[in-house]
Protein backbone atom coordinates (compact mmCIF):
# COMPACT_ATOMS: atom_id res chain seq x y z
CA UNK A 1 0.00 0.00 0.00
CA UNK A 2 1.40 3.41 -0.96
CA UNK A 3 2.04 5.94 1.77
CA UNK A 4 -0.14 9.08 1.81
CA UNK A 5 1.18 12.44 0.63
CA UNK A 6 0.49 13.78 4.11
CA UNK A 7 -0.72 12.23 7.35
CA UNK A 8 -0.92 12.67 11.09
CA UNK A 9 0.56 10.04 13.36
CA UNK A 10 -1.00 9.86 16.81
CA UNK A 11 0.95 8.12 19.56
CA UNK A 12 -1.65 6.62 21.90
CA UNK A 13 1.10 5.55 24.29
CA UNK A 14 1.95 9.23 24.72
CA UNK A 15 -1.67 9.99 25.63
CA UNK A 16 -1.58 7.15 28.15
CA UNK A 17 1.66 8.52 29.61
CA UNK A 18 0.28 12.05 29.87
CA UNK A 19 -2.94 11.03 31.61
CA UNK A 20 -1.05 8.91 34.12
CA UNK A 21 1.46 11.71 34.76
CA UNK A 22 -1.35 14.16 35.46
CA UNK A 23 -3.37 11.67 37.50
CA UNK A 24 -0.34 11.08 39.69
CA UNK A 25 -0.67 14.64 41.01
CA UNK A 26 -4.19 14.08 42.34
CA UNK A 27 -5.60 12.57 45.48
CA UNK A 28 -6.73 8.94 45.11
CA UNK A 29 -10.30 8.76 43.87
CA UNK A 30 -10.21 12.03 41.93
CA UNK A 31 -12.28 11.63 38.78
CA UNK A 32 -10.97 12.71 35.38
CA UNK A 33 -13.09 14.08 32.57
CA UNK A 34 -11.02 13.58 29.42
CA UNK A 35 -11.89 16.48 27.13
CA UNK A 36 -12.14 15.08 23.61
CA UNK A 37 -14.13 17.93 22.07
CA UNK A 38 -13.38 19.26 18.59
CA UNK A 39 -12.29 15.86 17.28
CA UNK A 40 -10.09 15.40 20.36
CA UNK A 41 -8.24 18.64 19.63
CA UNK A 42 -7.63 17.36 16.12
CA UNK A 43 -6.22 14.02 17.28
CA UNK A 44 -9.29 11.90 16.43
CA UNK A 45 -12.40 11.60 18.59
CA UNK A 46 -13.03 7.87 18.92
CA UNK A 47 -9.48 6.58 19.18
CA UNK A 48 -8.43 9.17 21.75
CA UNK A 49 -11.63 8.69 23.76
CA UNK A 50 -11.07 4.96 23.90
CA UNK A 51 -7.45 5.41 24.98
CA UNK A 52 -8.36 8.00 27.62
CA UNK A 53 -10.84 5.60 29.20
CA UNK A 54 -8.27 2.81 29.19
CA UNK A 55 -5.80 5.17 30.86
CA UNK A 56 -8.06 6.01 33.77
CA UNK A 57 -10.51 8.71 32.72
CA UNK A 58 -13.97 8.19 34.21
CA UNK A 59 -15.87 10.55 31.89
CA UNK A 60 -15.55 12.07 28.43
CA UNK A 61 -16.16 15.75 27.77
CA UNK A 62 -17.44 16.80 24.35
CA UNK A 63 -18.85 20.02 22.93
CA UNK A 64 -21.78 18.87 20.82
CA UNK A 65 -24.55 16.34 20.45
CA UNK A 66 -22.88 15.17 17.24
CA UNK A 67 -19.72 14.16 19.08
CA UNK A 68 -21.59 12.51 21.95
CA UNK A 69 -23.85 10.48 19.70
CA UNK A 70 -20.94 9.45 17.47
CA UNK A 71 -19.20 7.98 20.51
CA UNK A 72 -22.37 6.15 21.53
CA UNK A 73 -22.84 4.87 17.97
CA UNK A 74 -19.32 3.45 18.07
CA UNK A 75 -19.99 1.60 21.29
CA UNK A 76 -18.63 3.92 23.98
CA UNK A 77 -20.80 3.29 27.05
CA UNK A 78 -18.88 5.35 29.62
CA UNK A 79 -20.33 8.61 30.95
CA UNK A 80 -20.26 11.51 28.50
CA UNK A 81 -20.97 15.13 29.34
CA UNK A 82 -21.60 17.87 26.80
CA UNK A 83 -19.70 20.97 27.90
CA UNK A 84 -21.50 23.31 25.51
CA UNK A 85 -25.00 24.22 24.44
CA UNK A 86 -27.29 21.80 22.61
CA UNK A 87 -30.25 22.21 20.31
CA UNK A 88 -33.63 21.22 21.73
CA UNK A 89 -34.02 18.98 18.66
CA UNK A 90 -31.10 16.85 19.89
CA UNK A 91 -32.44 16.35 23.41
CA UNK A 92 -34.51 13.20 22.72
CA UNK A 93 -31.49 11.35 21.31
CA UNK A 94 -29.21 12.59 24.09
CA UNK A 95 -31.64 11.57 26.81
CA UNK A 96 -32.19 8.17 25.20
CA UNK A 97 -28.44 7.61 25.03
CA UNK A 98 -27.83 8.75 28.62
CA UNK A 99 -25.59 11.66 27.68
CA UNK A 100 -25.25 14.35 30.35
CA UNK A 101 -26.10 17.88 29.28
CA UNK A 102 -25.18 21.22 30.82
CA UNK A 103 -27.72 23.57 32.35
CA UNK A 104 -26.15 27.01 32.25
CA UNK A 105 -29.06 29.45 32.72
CA UNK A 106 -32.78 29.53 33.48
CA UNK A 107 -33.75 29.20 29.83
CA UNK A 108 -31.62 26.08 29.27
CA UNK A 109 -33.30 24.58 32.34
CA UNK A 110 -36.80 25.40 31.03
CA UNK A 111 -36.01 23.91 27.62
CA UNK A 112 -34.75 20.72 29.22
CA UNK A 113 -37.67 20.59 31.65
CA UNK A 114 -40.17 20.74 28.79
CA UNK A 115 -38.33 17.98 26.94
CA UNK A 116 -38.24 15.53 29.86
CA UNK A 117 -41.90 16.19 30.64
CA UNK A 118 -42.93 15.42 27.07
CA UNK A 119 -40.67 12.37 26.81
CA UNK A 120 -41.38 11.22 30.37
CA UNK A 121 -37.68 10.36 30.69
CA UNK A 122 -34.89 11.22 33.10
CA UNK A 123 -31.93 13.33 31.95
CA UNK A 124 -28.43 13.48 33.43
CA UNK A 125 -27.36 17.07 34.08
CA UNK A 126 -24.39 19.15 35.13
CA UNK A 127 -24.90 22.74 36.28
CA UNK A 128 -22.39 25.35 35.19
CA UNK A 129 -21.72 28.47 37.23
CA UNK A 130 -20.02 31.44 35.59
CA UNK A 131 -17.45 32.64 38.11
CA UNK A 132 -15.84 35.29 35.95
CA UNK A 133 -15.15 34.23 32.37
CA UNK A 134 -18.53 35.68 31.32
CA UNK A 135 -19.33 32.92 28.88
CA UNK A 136 -21.73 30.03 29.52
CA UNK A 137 -22.91 29.62 33.09
CA UNK A 138 -25.35 30.99 35.63
CA UNK A 139 -24.53 34.66 36.17
CA UNK A 140 -25.12 34.59 39.93
CA UNK A 141 -24.75 32.09 42.73
CA UNK A 142 -28.39 32.64 43.72
CA UNK A 143 -29.68 31.69 40.24
CA UNK A 144 -27.40 28.66 40.23
CA UNK A 145 -28.60 27.48 43.64
CA UNK A 146 -32.26 28.10 42.77
CA UNK A 147 -32.09 25.77 39.75
CA UNK A 148 -30.01 23.23 41.68
CA UNK A 149 -32.72 23.16 44.33
CA UNK A 150 -35.44 22.78 41.67
CA UNK A 151 -33.85 19.83 39.88
CA UNK A 152 -33.02 18.12 43.18
CA UNK A 153 -36.74 18.24 43.97
CA UNK A 154 -37.52 16.48 40.68
CA UNK A 155 -35.57 13.19 40.86
CA UNK A 156 -38.02 11.51 38.50
CA UNK A 157 -36.78 13.70 35.67
CA UNK A 158 -33.31 14.91 36.67
CA UNK A 159 -30.19 13.03 37.71
CA UNK A 160 -27.95 15.74 39.17
CA UNK A 161 -24.48 14.40 38.36
CA UNK A 162 -22.19 17.41 38.57
CA UNK A 163 -21.41 21.09 38.94
CA UNK A 164 -18.56 22.94 37.30
CA UNK A 165 -17.09 26.28 36.35
CA UNK A 166 -14.11 27.45 34.31
CA UNK A 167 -11.16 29.61 35.34
CA UNK A 168 -10.30 32.51 33.07
CA UNK A 169 -6.69 33.41 33.82
CA UNK A 170 -4.82 30.68 35.67
CA UNK A 171 -1.72 31.30 33.55
CA UNK A 172 -1.40 34.97 34.51
CA UNK A 173 1.19 36.06 37.08
CA UNK A 174 -1.45 37.90 39.09
CA UNK A 175 -3.61 35.19 40.64
CA UNK A 176 -6.11 37.53 42.34
CA UNK A 177 -8.78 37.02 39.67
CA UNK A 178 -8.38 33.25 39.85
CA UNK A 179 -8.63 33.37 43.63
CA UNK A 180 -11.83 35.40 43.35
CA UNK A 181 -13.28 32.78 41.01
CA UNK A 182 -12.39 29.96 43.39
CA UNK A 183 -14.09 31.82 46.26
CA UNK A 184 -17.28 32.33 44.23
CA UNK A 185 -17.34 28.63 43.36
CA UNK A 186 -16.76 27.64 46.98
CA UNK A 187 -19.57 29.96 48.08
CA UNK A 188 -21.94 28.21 45.69
CA UNK A 189 -20.86 24.81 47.00
CA UNK A 190 -21.40 25.96 50.58
CA UNK A 191 -24.96 27.02 49.76
CA UNK A 192 -25.65 23.62 48.20
CA UNK A 193 -24.28 21.97 51.33
CA UNK A 194 -26.51 24.14 53.52
CA UNK A 195 -29.47 22.83 51.53
CA UNK A 196 -28.13 19.27 51.92
CA UNK A 197 -27.83 18.97 48.14
CA UNK A 198 -25.22 16.35 47.33
CA UNK A 199 -23.50 16.42 43.95
CA UNK A 200 -21.29 13.49 42.87
CA UNK A 201 -18.88 15.49 40.68
CA UNK A 202 -17.44 18.91 41.51
CA UNK A 203 -15.10 20.28 38.84
CA UNK A 204 -13.31 23.60 38.56
CA UNK A 205 -9.79 22.81 37.36
CA UNK A 206 -8.93 22.27 33.72
CA UNK A 207 -5.41 21.52 32.48
CA UNK A 208 -3.47 24.54 33.78
CA UNK A 209 -5.17 24.64 37.17
CA UNK A 210 -4.91 20.86 37.47
CA UNK A 211 -1.12 21.05 37.72
CA UNK A 212 -0.72 24.48 39.33
CA UNK A 213 -3.56 24.86 41.84
CA UNK A 214 -4.33 21.88 44.08
CA UNK A 215 -7.05 23.92 45.80
CA UNK A 216 -9.01 24.02 42.52
CA UNK A 217 -9.15 20.25 41.96
CA UNK A 218 -12.06 19.27 44.23
CA UNK A 219 -13.08 15.68 43.32
CA UNK A 220 -13.08 15.94 39.52
CA UNK A 221 -10.66 17.49 37.03
CA UNK A 222 -11.10 18.20 33.32
CA UNK A 223 -7.99 17.37 31.31
CA UNK A 224 -7.68 18.76 27.80
CA UNK A 225 -4.54 20.13 26.14
CA UNK A 226 -2.13 18.38 28.51
CA UNK A 227 -3.60 15.00 27.67
CA UNK A 228 -2.25 15.55 24.15
CA UNK A 229 1.22 16.37 25.44
CA UNK A 230 0.96 20.11 24.96
CA UNK A 231 1.29 22.78 27.62
CA UNK A 232 -1.48 25.35 28.14
CA UNK A 233 1.23 28.00 27.78
CA UNK A 234 4.98 28.34 27.98
CA UNK A 235 4.44 29.98 31.36
CA UNK A 236 2.75 26.87 32.76
CA UNK A 237 5.56 24.72 31.38
CA UNK A 238 8.18 26.92 33.06
CA UNK A 239 6.25 26.94 36.33
CA UNK A 240 6.07 23.13 36.36
CA UNK A 241 9.79 22.82 35.69
CA UNK A 242 10.58 25.12 38.62
CA UNK A 243 8.05 23.78 41.12
CA UNK A 244 9.30 21.04 43.45
CA UNK A 245 6.01 19.16 43.21
CA UNK A 246 6.05 18.96 39.41
CA UNK A 247 9.76 19.11 38.57
CA UNK A 248 9.77 15.53 37.26
CA UNK A 249 6.49 16.05 35.43
CA UNK A 250 6.97 15.55 31.69
CA UNK A 251 4.48 15.61 28.85
CA UNK A 252 4.95 13.73 25.59
CA UNK A 253 3.44 15.28 22.43
CA UNK A 254 1.12 12.75 20.83
CA UNK A 255 0.84 14.22 17.33
CA UNK A 256 3.28 14.25 14.42
CA UNK A 257 2.46 15.86 11.06
CA UNK A 258 4.47 14.72 8.05
CA UNK A 259 4.26 15.25 4.33
CA UNK A 260 6.53 14.77 1.29
CA UNK A 261 8.09 16.87 -1.40
CA UNK A 262 6.07 16.61 -4.61
CA UNK A 263 8.21 18.96 -6.71
CA UNK A 264 11.77 20.30 -6.56
CA UNK A 265 13.28 22.94 -8.84
CA UNK A 266 15.90 25.67 -9.12
CA UNK A 267 14.93 29.31 -9.43
CA UNK A 268 17.12 32.22 -10.49
CA UNK A 269 18.05 35.17 -8.33
CA UNK A 270 15.28 37.74 -8.50
CA UNK A 271 12.53 35.22 -9.30
CA UNK A 272 9.20 35.78 -7.58
CA UNK A 273 7.71 32.86 -5.70
CA UNK A 274 4.04 32.25 -4.98
CA UNK A 275 0.95 34.44 -5.02
CA UNK A 276 1.24 38.22 -4.99
CA UNK A 277 4.99 38.18 -5.65
CA UNK A 278 5.24 37.93 -1.88
CA UNK A 279 8.79 36.53 -1.96
CA UNK A 280 11.69 37.35 -4.26
CA UNK A 281 14.66 35.02 -4.34
CA UNK A 282 17.72 36.97 -3.10
CA UNK A 283 19.97 34.54 -4.96
CA UNK A 284 19.61 31.37 -7.00
CA UNK A 285 17.94 28.80 -4.79
CA UNK A 286 16.35 25.37 -4.68
CA UNK A 287 12.69 25.26 -3.77
CA UNK A 288 10.46 22.34 -2.89
CA UNK A 289 6.68 22.11 -2.97
CA UNK A 290 4.65 20.21 -0.38
CA UNK A 291 0.97 19.27 -0.93
CA UNK A 292 -0.15 20.92 2.31
CA UNK A 293 -1.73 24.34 2.64
CA UNK A 294 -4.22 26.13 4.80
CA UNK A 295 -6.95 23.65 3.83
CA UNK A 296 -4.75 20.98 5.42
CA UNK A 297 -4.34 22.98 8.61
CA UNK A 298 -1.13 24.90 7.91
CA UNK A 299 -1.89 28.48 9.00
CA UNK A 300 -1.75 31.02 6.18
CA UNK A 301 -0.10 33.39 8.63
CA UNK A 302 3.03 31.23 8.25
CA UNK A 303 3.58 32.81 4.83
CA UNK A 304 7.24 33.89 4.74
CA UNK A 305 7.26 33.19 8.49
CA UNK A 306 7.13 29.47 9.23
CA UNK A 307 9.52 26.56 8.98
CA UNK A 308 9.59 22.82 8.31
CA UNK A 309 12.18 20.07 8.74
CA UNK A 310 13.85 18.26 5.85
CA UNK A 311 16.45 15.60 6.58
CA UNK A 312 17.31 17.25 9.87
CA UNK A 313 17.57 20.75 8.41
CA UNK A 314 15.30 23.65 9.24
CA UNK A 315 13.87 24.96 5.97
CA UNK A 316 11.82 28.16 5.71
CA UNK A 317 8.46 28.68 4.07
CA UNK A 318 8.82 31.14 1.18
CA UNK A 319 5.93 32.97 -0.38
CA UNK A 320 2.34 32.63 0.69
CA UNK A 321 0.87 29.45 2.08
CA UNK A 322 -1.64 28.39 -0.59
CA UNK A 323 -4.87 26.46 -0.13
CA UNK A 324 -3.31 23.08 -0.86
CA UNK A 325 0.39 23.76 -1.41
CA UNK A 326 3.30 25.46 0.32
CA UNK A 327 6.75 26.29 -1.04
CA UNK A 328 9.93 25.72 0.95
CA UNK A 329 13.46 26.98 0.47
CA UNK A 330 15.35 23.68 0.49
CA UNK A 331 18.71 25.13 -0.55
CA UNK A 332 20.27 23.73 2.62
CA UNK A 333 19.48 20.30 1.22
CA UNK A 334 20.37 20.75 -2.48
CA UNK A 335 20.07 17.04 -3.15
CA UNK A 336 16.47 16.99 -1.96
CA UNK A 337 14.21 15.05 -4.28
CA UNK A 338 10.57 14.29 -4.83
CA UNK A 339 9.32 11.91 -2.15
CA UNK A 340 11.60 13.15 0.62
CA UNK A 341 9.90 13.40 4.00
CA UNK A 342 9.04 16.84 5.37
CA UNK A 343 8.09 17.27 9.02
CA UNK A 344 5.67 20.05 9.91
CA UNK A 345 5.14 19.03 13.54
CA UNK A 346 7.52 16.53 15.07
CA UNK A 347 11.16 15.51 14.96
CA UNK A 348 13.69 15.05 12.17
CA UNK A 349 17.09 13.82 13.33
CA UNK A 350 18.08 16.16 16.19
CA UNK A 351 15.68 18.96 15.28
CA UNK A 352 12.08 19.31 16.44
CA UNK A 353 9.15 21.57 15.62
CA UNK A 354 6.32 21.54 18.15
CA UNK A 355 2.73 22.68 17.77
CA UNK A 356 3.67 25.48 20.16
CA UNK A 357 6.47 26.58 17.81
CA UNK A 358 3.99 26.69 14.94
CA UNK A 359 1.61 28.68 17.11
CA UNK A 360 4.32 31.19 18.02
CA UNK A 361 5.21 31.76 14.37
CA UNK A 362 1.55 32.06 13.41
CA UNK A 363 0.65 34.42 16.25
CA UNK A 364 -1.82 32.04 17.87
CA UNK A 365 -1.93 29.21 20.44
CA UNK A 366 -1.14 25.52 20.18
CA UNK A 367 -4.80 24.68 20.89
CA UNK A 368 -5.80 26.32 17.61
CA UNK A 369 -2.98 24.74 15.62
CA UNK A 370 -4.02 21.18 16.44
CA UNK A 371 -7.79 21.71 16.71
CA UNK A 372 -7.87 23.10 13.16
CA UNK A 373 -6.25 20.04 11.62
CA UNK A 374 -9.09 18.91 9.36
CA UNK A 375 -10.82 15.56 9.67
CA UNK A 376 -10.01 14.56 6.07
CA UNK A 377 -6.31 14.15 6.88
CA UNK A 378 -5.47 10.50 7.46
CA UNK A 379 -4.66 9.73 11.07
CA UNK A 380 -2.38 6.80 11.78
CA UNK A 381 -2.53 5.45 15.34
CA UNK A 382 0.30 3.62 17.03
Amino acid sequence: MSSPLYALTIDLKAIDHNIKQIKGLFKPGTKIIAVVKSNAYGHGLFEVARQALRSGASHLGVVSATEALELRRRGVLHPIVILGAVSKDDLPALIKNKVAVTIYNAESYRTLSRAVSILNKKVIVHLKLDTGINRLGFATVDEFVKVAKTITARPRYFEFEGVYSHLASVEELNQSYTNDQIRIFERALAKLADLKIKVPLVSLAASAAAVMLPESRFNCVRIGIEMYGLWPSRGVELWCKRSKKTRGFKLRPALVYKTRLVHVRRVKAGAYIGYGNAFQAPQAMTIGVIPVGYAEGLPRSLSNMGFALLKGAVVPIVGRVCMNMTILDVSRRPRAKVGDEVVLIGRSHTKEITATDVADWAGTINYEVVARLPAHIERIYK
